[in-house]
């Protein structure tokens, strides 16, 4: 998979070369959006505007940096709000659905992968499924699981095709793919699973722990490794602070929200609703 400033690169290529058309790079993962954003930011200023993150609906989390000309630029779009830009994504969401000749244009392309539905499939059998047809991360976007049998993958046109006809088992079940056409505006649904977890305090390292049940040492080594993301950027600080909204990843363990501190104990400790992506 390509790394970052390999992303930075190709995004500032396109910029340049977006003058006379609509270009798109691969999918980003949050991470790489920032990062784009910015050294983009860096180098030419305020024509990140002219820059949207697009997963193929609102509600992605991966998403292709989309460079419009000066003559498709929509008036007045909010500005970036890095990491996952609800705002900017809504607005642009809204402005292909009133030019869908512009949705053409970006090479991204909606999938219905369904199931049996004798058996029970969840994200990382999607996931799986796919990568294991040999195809690059970065041509994949979100894969978000609608049920237990069926899940909508989005996916670089040029490799779709290859996933309508080759993607046809997902572990032990029978599989069929094929394209559909969501209307812009339609939001990604997200599943959680609601955790509970009471801490002495925000630390990374406490929640880390409660919430993988693991020990305060194993977890502070989870940390200092390099194996935990907050907003999508590593963390190796196990006194670092998290606070309601943050995004906290840990690898092998999941993804969560933090959520709000409802309430305290006696004992000083406080507790804490967090909420584990499925």
């Amino acid at each position: 998979m390509k790394n970052q400033s390999d992303a930075v690169s190709r995004a500032l290529e396109l910029w340049r070369t977006s003058e006379y058309g609509v270009t798109v790079t691969d999918f980003l993962s949050p991470g790489e959006k920032s990062e784009v954003y910015t050294e983009l930011v860096a180098r030419i200023g305020n024509g990140i505007q002219r820059c949207f993150f697009w997963g193929g609906c609102r509600g992605t989390e991966r998403g292709a940096a989309v460079f419009l000309p000066e003559w498709e630029m929509p008036e007045d779009p909010p500005r970036h709000a890095l990491p996952l830009d609800t705002e900017r994504t809504d607005f642009f969401a809204a402005h292909l659905a009133a030019n869908p000749h512009l949705i053409e244009e970006i090479p991204i392309v909606p999938l219905s992968v369904r199931g049996s539905g004798f058996r029970s499939l969840g994200h990382r059998d999607f996931m799986g499924g796919i990568l294991s047809l040999g195809v690059d991360r970065a041509v994949i976007g979100d894969i978000a699981v609608l049920s237990e049998s069926e899940a909508l993958v989005f996916a670089a046109e040029r490799i779709a095709p290859f996933l309508e006809t080759e993607l046809t088992r997902i572990g032990r079940d029978a599989v069929t793919c094929a394209r559909i056409a969501p209307d812009p505006t339609f939001e990604v649904p997200r599943r959680f699973e609601e955790i509970p977890v009471t801490v002495a305090s925000p630390r990374i390292d406490g929640i880390v722990k409660a919430l993988i049940g693991k020990s305060r040492e194993d977890a502070a080594l989870l940390v200092r490794q390099g194996l935990a993301e907050v907003n999508y950027r590593p963390v190796t600080e196990v006194s670092k602070e998290l606070a309601e909204g943050d995004v906290l990843s840990v690898r092998g363990f999941g993804k969560y929200i933090v959520g709000e501190t409802v309430g305290s104990r006696r004992s000083g400790r406080i507790r804490i609703v967090c909420r584990k992506y499925l």
